[in-house]
């Protein structure tokens, strides 16, 4: 997997933002975590793994209210960026956590992205149609014809 990242520090209206461009192979957390080697969203959240929705609701609301850019306008280059990571850092959890299906991901996988280049038997097509359908055996069907032939009367072929 290509881990190329670039990030660039903007300055908008005196808050730093992070601008980043990646390749396609890259986690989109790469971009707000960049000093770290995993991404613990719940933590970003100060929560557990077992939160409820309603949880990363209320975590995500007070924390952006605490890390929100305009709220240190007054304060130094430094600690408006530090301010500015935090506020994205928490913004990308919730909007993680927030999906379900990303969360599920998440969870299982680690990974933040949207999964559209899944792998074989990671949640691609496979899991896909084994959720929809019970995996195909003989065993299977052989059951569903003596049920099927029990229907109609027919007689059991051998």
């Amino acid at each position: 997997m290509c881990k190329r990242v670039t990030v660039d520090h903007v300055t908008i209206k005196g808050a730093s933002l992070i601008a980043a461009t990646m390749s396609m192979d890259d986690d989109p957390s790469s971009i707000f975590f960049p000093d770290d080697e995993t991404t613990d969203l719940y933590g970003a959240l100060s929560l557990k793994e077992t939160a409820t929705s309603d949880e990363i609701k209320k975590a995500y609301r007070r924390l952006a209210l605490v890390h929100h850019p305009d709220k240190h306008a007054s304060a130094s280059a430094e600690a408006k960026a530090a301010a500015s990571l935090k506020f994205q850092q928490v913004s990308f959890s919730y909007t993680v956590l927030s999906d379900e299906k990303r969360r599920k991901r998440y969870d299982e996988t680690g990974k933040t992205d949207e999964g559209f280049e899944l792998a074989a038997g990671e949640d691609g097509w496979e899991a896909y149609f084994e959720q929809i359908f019970d995996r195909v055996t003989r065993g299977k069907l052989d059951e569903m014809k003596k049920e099927y032939q029990g229907m109609f009367g027919m007689k059991k072929s051998t």
